[in-house]
Protein backbone atom coordinates (compact mmCIF):
# COMPACT_ATOMS: atom_id res chain seq x y z
CA UNK A 1 0.00 0.00 0.00
CA UNK A 2 1.12 3.55 -0.64
CA UNK A 3 0.99 5.39 2.66
CA UNK A 4 1.30 8.83 1.07
CA UNK A 5 -1.74 8.30 -1.15
CA UNK A 6 -3.87 7.10 1.78
CA UNK A 7 -2.54 9.56 4.37
CA UNK A 8 -4.89 12.15 5.85
CA UNK A 9 -3.90 15.76 5.09
CA UNK A 10 -4.81 18.66 7.38
CA UNK A 11 -4.16 22.40 7.36
CA UNK A 12 -2.05 24.02 10.08
CA UNK A 13 -1.96 27.82 9.85
CA UNK A 14 -2.84 27.56 6.19
CA UNK A 15 -0.15 24.97 5.42
CA UNK A 16 -1.14 21.47 4.29
CA UNK A 17 0.63 18.73 6.26
CA UNK A 18 0.22 15.01 6.85
CA UNK A 19 -1.80 14.58 10.05
CA UNK A 20 0.10 11.51 11.28
CA UNK A 21 3.54 13.00 10.65
CA UNK A 22 2.61 16.35 12.18
CA UNK A 23 1.38 14.72 15.39
CA UNK A 24 4.49 12.54 15.68
CA UNK A 25 6.67 15.59 15.03
CA UNK A 26 5.04 17.41 17.96
CA UNK A 27 5.69 14.36 20.15
CA UNK A 28 9.33 14.25 19.05
CA UNK A 29 9.76 17.94 19.91
CA UNK A 30 8.31 17.29 23.39
CA UNK A 31 10.69 14.34 23.76
CA UNK A 32 13.69 16.51 22.89
CA UNK A 33 12.61 19.18 25.38
CA UNK A 34 12.20 16.52 28.07
CA UNK A 35 15.62 15.10 27.21
CA UNK A 36 17.23 18.53 27.48
CA UNK A 37 15.60 19.36 30.81
CA UNK A 38 16.51 16.01 32.38
CA UNK A 39 20.06 16.23 31.05
CA UNK A 40 20.37 19.66 32.66
CA UNK A 41 18.90 18.37 35.93
CA UNK A 42 21.45 15.54 36.07
CA UNK A 43 24.31 17.80 34.96
CA UNK A 44 25.47 15.70 32.05
CA UNK A 45 28.38 17.02 30.02
CA UNK A 46 27.73 19.92 27.60
CA UNK A 47 26.78 18.68 24.15
CA UNK A 48 25.59 15.29 25.40
CA UNK A 49 21.88 16.09 25.11
CA UNK A 50 21.88 17.21 21.43
CA UNK A 51 24.19 14.34 20.44
CA UNK A 52 21.97 11.85 22.25
CA UNK A 53 18.86 13.32 20.61
CA UNK A 54 20.41 13.08 17.15
CA UNK A 55 21.72 9.53 17.53
CA UNK A 56 18.52 8.33 19.19
CA UNK A 57 16.41 9.78 16.39
CA UNK A 58 18.54 8.33 13.58
CA UNK A 59 18.97 4.90 15.19
CA UNK A 60 15.30 4.81 16.20
CA UNK A 61 14.05 5.46 12.66
CA UNK A 62 16.47 3.01 11.05
CA UNK A 63 15.84 0.21 13.56
CA UNK A 64 12.09 0.73 13.46
CA UNK A 65 12.01 0.29 9.70
CA UNK A 66 14.47 -2.62 9.65
CA UNK A 67 12.57 -4.47 12.37
CA UNK A 68 9.31 -4.14 10.47
CA UNK A 69 10.85 -5.35 7.21
CA UNK A 70 12.55 -8.30 8.88
CA UNK A 71 9.47 -9.45 10.78
CA UNK A 72 6.68 -8.56 8.35
CA UNK A 73 5.35 -11.81 6.92
CA UNK A 74 3.94 -11.79 3.41
CA UNK A 75 3.02 -15.15 1.89
CA UNK A 76 5.36 -16.82 4.36
CA UNK A 77 8.38 -14.64 3.53
CA UNK A 78 9.85 -11.50 5.01
CA UNK A 79 9.54 -8.26 3.08
CA UNK A 80 11.85 -8.26 0.00
CA UNK A 81 15.07 -6.27 0.49
CA UNK A 82 14.24 -4.08 -2.50
CA UNK A 83 11.19 -2.83 -0.59
CA UNK A 84 13.07 -1.78 2.57
CA UNK A 85 14.06 1.74 1.43
CA UNK A 86 10.51 2.51 0.22
CA UNK A 87 9.43 4.10 3.49
CA UNK A 88 6.25 5.53 1.94
CA UNK A 89 4.98 2.08 1.13
CA UNK A 90 5.35 0.01 4.27
CA UNK A 91 5.33 0.19 8.03
CA UNK A 92 7.33 0.64 11.20
CA UNK A 93 7.86 -1.25 14.44
CA UNK A 94 7.32 0.43 17.80
CA UNK A 95 9.71 -1.95 19.54
CA UNK A 96 12.28 -1.41 16.81
CA UNK A 97 11.96 2.31 17.48
CA UNK A 98 12.48 1.89 21.23
CA UNK A 99 15.42 -0.45 20.72
CA UNK A 100 16.98 2.00 18.26
CA UNK A 101 16.55 4.90 20.66
CA UNK A 102 18.34 2.97 23.41
CA UNK A 103 21.05 1.98 20.93
CA UNK A 104 21.55 5.66 20.08
CA UNK A 105 21.77 6.47 23.78
CA UNK A 106 24.38 3.75 24.32
CA UNK A 107 26.49 5.08 21.44
CA UNK A 108 26.16 8.63 22.76
CA UNK A 109 27.28 7.55 26.25
CA UNK A 110 30.31 5.81 24.78
CA UNK A 111 31.29 8.88 22.78
CA UNK A 112 30.80 11.39 25.59
CA UNK A 113 32.09 9.10 28.40
CA UNK A 114 28.86 9.59 30.33
CA UNK A 115 27.36 6.82 32.45
CA UNK A 116 25.35 4.61 30.08
CA UNK A 117 22.76 3.82 32.74
CA UNK A 118 22.12 7.51 33.38
CA UNK A 119 21.65 8.28 29.67
CA UNK A 120 19.29 5.33 29.27
CA UNK A 121 17.34 6.46 32.34
CA UNK A 122 16.83 9.87 30.75
CA UNK A 123 15.88 8.38 27.38
CA UNK A 124 13.37 5.97 28.92
CA UNK A 125 11.40 8.98 30.14
CA UNK A 126 12.06 11.29 27.19
CA UNK A 127 10.91 8.85 24.49
CA UNK A 128 7.39 8.51 25.94
CA UNK A 129 5.96 11.80 24.53
CA UNK A 130 6.80 10.47 21.07
CA UNK A 131 5.06 7.17 21.87
CA UNK A 132 2.00 9.03 23.15
CA UNK A 133 1.83 11.21 20.04
CA UNK A 134 2.30 8.25 17.69
CA UNK A 135 -0.48 6.29 19.36
CA UNK A 136 -2.86 9.24 19.17
CA UNK A 137 -1.94 9.77 15.51
CA UNK A 138 -2.92 6.20 14.71
CA UNK A 139 -6.55 7.31 14.67
CA UNK A 140 -5.71 8.81 11.26
CA UNK A 141 -4.89 5.36 9.84
CA UNK A 142 -7.87 3.27 8.78
CA UNK A 143 -8.28 -0.19 10.35
CA UNK A 144 -5.01 0.06 12.24
CA UNK A 145 -4.37 -0.82 15.90
CA UNK A 146 -7.95 -1.91 16.54
CA UNK A 147 -9.36 -4.88 18.46
CA UNK A 148 -11.52 -7.80 17.54
CA UNK A 149 -15.18 -6.98 16.91
CA UNK A 150 -16.72 -6.00 20.25
CA UNK A 151 -19.32 -8.24 21.83
CA UNK A 152 -19.86 -5.95 24.83
CA UNK A 153 -22.78 -3.56 24.48
CA UNK A 154 -21.43 -0.92 26.85
CA UNK A 155 -18.04 -0.89 25.10
CA UNK A 156 -19.75 -0.67 21.70
CA UNK A 157 -21.48 2.53 22.81
CA UNK A 158 -18.37 4.05 24.41
CA UNK A 159 -16.02 6.65 22.90
CA UNK A 160 -13.40 3.91 22.55
CA UNK A 161 -15.40 2.13 19.84
CA UNK A 162 -14.70 2.74 16.14
CA UNK A 163 -16.52 1.45 13.07
CA UNK A 164 -20.26 1.52 12.51
CA UNK A 165 -21.05 -1.85 10.94
CA UNK A 166 -18.73 -3.90 13.16
CA UNK A 167 -17.53 -1.77 16.11
CA UNK A 168 -14.01 -2.46 17.38
CA UNK A 169 -11.98 -1.07 20.26
CA UNK A 170 -9.61 1.80 19.39
CA UNK A 171 -6.69 0.27 21.24
CA UNK A 172 -4.42 3.16 20.24
CA UNK A 173 -6.26 5.40 22.71
CA UNK A 174 -5.65 2.89 25.50
CA UNK A 175 -1.99 2.65 24.49
CA UNK A 176 -1.65 6.46 24.51
CA UNK A 177 -3.26 6.68 27.97
CA UNK A 178 -0.98 3.92 29.30
CA UNK A 179 2.10 5.71 27.92
CA UNK A 180 0.98 8.97 29.55
CA UNK A 181 0.56 7.28 32.94
CA UNK A 182 3.95 5.61 32.53
CA UNK A 183 5.53 8.96 31.66
CA UNK A 184 4.27 10.48 34.92
CA UNK A 185 5.39 7.47 36.97
CA UNK A 186 8.88 7.38 35.48
CA UNK A 187 9.31 11.15 35.68
CA UNK A 188 8.60 11.05 39.41
CA UNK A 189 10.83 8.02 39.77
CA UNK A 190 13.84 9.47 37.96
CA UNK A 191 13.68 12.70 39.97
CA UNK A 192 13.68 10.70 43.21
CA UNK A 193 16.02 7.88 42.21
CA UNK A 194 19.47 7.68 43.74
CA UNK A 195 20.73 4.80 41.59
CA UNK A 196 21.52 5.04 37.88
CA UNK A 197 19.71 2.42 35.83
CA UNK A 198 16.65 1.97 38.06
CA UNK A 199 14.42 4.11 35.84
CA UNK A 200 15.20 2.29 32.61
CA UNK A 201 14.65 -1.05 34.37
CA UNK A 202 11.28 0.20 35.58
CA UNK A 203 10.52 1.22 31.99
CA UNK A 204 11.31 -2.29 30.73
CA UNK A 205 9.11 -3.85 33.41
CA UNK A 206 6.10 -1.55 33.09
CA UNK A 207 6.14 -0.87 29.34
CA UNK A 208 6.73 -4.56 28.64
CA UNK A 209 3.92 -5.74 30.92
CA UNK A 210 1.46 -3.19 29.55
CA UNK A 211 2.38 -3.91 25.94
CA UNK A 212 1.77 -7.65 26.36
CA UNK A 213 -1.89 -6.85 27.07
CA UNK A 214 -2.22 -3.99 24.58
CA UNK A 215 -0.68 -5.99 21.74
CA UNK A 216 -3.10 -8.80 22.55
CA UNK A 217 -6.01 -6.38 22.23
CA UNK A 218 -5.05 -5.27 18.73
CA UNK A 219 -6.26 -7.52 15.95
CA UNK A 220 -5.04 -5.88 12.75
CA UNK A 221 -2.70 -8.85 12.16
CA UNK A 222 0.37 -6.77 11.33
CA UNK A 223 3.55 -8.58 12.41
CA UNK A 224 1.96 -11.78 13.70
CA UNK A 225 2.37 -15.55 13.66
CA UNK A 226 -0.95 -17.40 13.85
CA UNK A 227 -2.77 -16.03 16.91
CA UNK A 228 0.33 -14.45 18.56
CA UNK A 229 1.64 -11.01 17.60
CA UNK A 230 5.38 -10.62 17.12
CA UNK A 231 5.32 -7.30 18.97
CA UNK A 232 3.58 -9.07 21.86
CA UNK A 233 6.52 -11.47 21.93
CA UNK A 234 8.86 -8.47 21.89
CA UNK A 235 6.93 -6.99 24.85
CA UNK A 236 7.29 -10.23 26.80
CA UNK A 237 11.04 -10.27 26.05
CA UNK A 238 11.29 -6.65 27.24
CA UNK A 239 9.54 -7.58 30.49
CA UNK A 240 11.78 -10.63 30.91
CA UNK A 241 14.93 -8.53 30.41
CA UNK A 242 13.70 -6.12 33.09
CA UNK A 243 13.05 -8.97 35.53
CA UNK A 244 16.47 -10.55 34.90
CA UNK A 245 18.29 -7.25 35.48
CA UNK A 246 16.21 -6.58 38.60
CA UNK A 247 17.05 -10.11 39.76
CA UNK A 248 20.77 -9.39 39.43
CA UNK A 249 20.40 -6.15 41.38
CA UNK A 250 18.25 -7.47 44.20
CA UNK A 251 19.08 -11.17 44.61
CA UNK A 252 21.44 -10.65 47.54
CA UNK A 253 19.05 -8.42 49.47
CA UNK A 254 15.86 -10.35 48.63
CA UNK A 255 16.82 -13.87 47.50
CA UNK A 256 13.36 -15.42 47.87
CA UNK A 257 11.63 -12.64 45.97
CA UNK A 258 14.33 -12.78 43.28
CA UNK A 259 13.79 -16.50 42.72
CA UNK A 260 10.01 -16.03 42.67
CA UNK A 261 10.37 -13.30 40.04
CA UNK A 262 12.40 -15.60 37.77
CA UNK A 263 9.98 -18.51 38.22
CA UNK A 264 7.07 -16.22 37.31
CA UNK A 265 8.46 -15.64 33.80
CA UNK A 266 7.89 -19.13 32.29
CA UNK A 267 4.57 -19.31 34.13
CA UNK A 268 3.57 -15.98 32.58
CA UNK A 269 4.50 -17.17 29.09
CA UNK A 270 2.48 -20.36 29.47
CA UNK A 271 -0.59 -18.62 30.86
CA UNK A 272 -0.53 -15.83 28.26
CA UNK A 273 -0.20 -18.33 25.41
CA UNK A 274 -3.18 -20.24 26.80
CA UNK A 275 -5.19 -17.04 27.09
CA UNK A 276 -4.29 -16.02 23.53
CA UNK A 277 -5.51 -19.38 22.28
CA UNK A 278 -8.74 -18.97 24.24
CA UNK A 279 -9.27 -15.44 22.92
CA UNK A 280 -8.72 -16.54 19.33
CA UNK A 281 -10.40 -19.94 19.28
CA UNK A 282 -13.16 -19.88 21.93
CA UNK A 283 -16.20 -17.81 22.86
CA UNK A 284 -15.22 -17.46 26.52
CA UNK A 285 -15.83 -14.12 28.21
CA UNK A 286 -13.09 -11.83 26.89
CA UNK A 287 -13.27 -9.37 29.77
CA UNK A 288 -12.54 -12.20 32.21
CA UNK A 289 -9.69 -13.50 30.04
CA UNK A 290 -8.09 -10.06 29.86
CA UNK A 291 -8.49 -9.57 33.62
CA UNK A 292 -6.51 -12.80 34.11
CA UNK A 293 -3.90 -11.64 31.60
CA UNK A 294 -3.44 -8.31 33.38
CA UNK A 295 -2.90 -10.07 36.71
CA UNK A 296 -0.52 -12.53 35.07
CA UNK A 297 1.81 -9.89 33.58
CA UNK A 298 1.50 -7.65 36.64
CA UNK A 299 3.08 -10.28 38.91
CA UNK A 300 6.63 -10.36 37.42
CA UNK A 301 6.55 -6.59 36.86
CA UNK A 302 5.60 -5.92 40.48
CA UNK A 303 8.23 -8.31 41.81
CA UNK A 304 10.85 -6.73 39.57
CA UNK A 305 10.03 -3.27 40.88
CA UNK A 306 10.14 -4.59 44.43
CA UNK A 307 13.64 -5.95 43.80
CA UNK A 308 14.79 -2.44 42.91
CA UNK A 309 13.84 -1.13 46.36
CA UNK A 310 16.96 -0.54 48.39
CA UNK A 311 15.90 -1.59 51.87
CA UNK A 312 17.53 -4.85 52.97
CA UNK A 313 15.27 -7.84 53.37
CA UNK A 314 15.99 -11.52 53.63
CA UNK A 315 12.81 -12.41 51.80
Amino acid sequence: MNLLEEAVIIEVFGVKVYAFGFCVMLGAICSMITLGLLAKNFRVKPGTAPLTALLAMVCGIVCSRLTFCLLNQELGRMTPVSFWPQVAGGGWSMFGLIGGIFLGGWVSARITKEKTARILDILSVALLPTVIAERIAENRIEDFDISRALDSEWLTKSFLAVGEDEPCLATYYLAAAAALVLFVILLIRILKSQTDGDTVIAFLLLFGAGAVVLESLRYDRFLSISFVGLQQIAAAIMLAIGVVIAFKRGRKRKPRLAIAALISLPLMVGIVLGLEFALDRTTWNKLLLYAIMILTVAAPAAMGLRLLDKETEGK
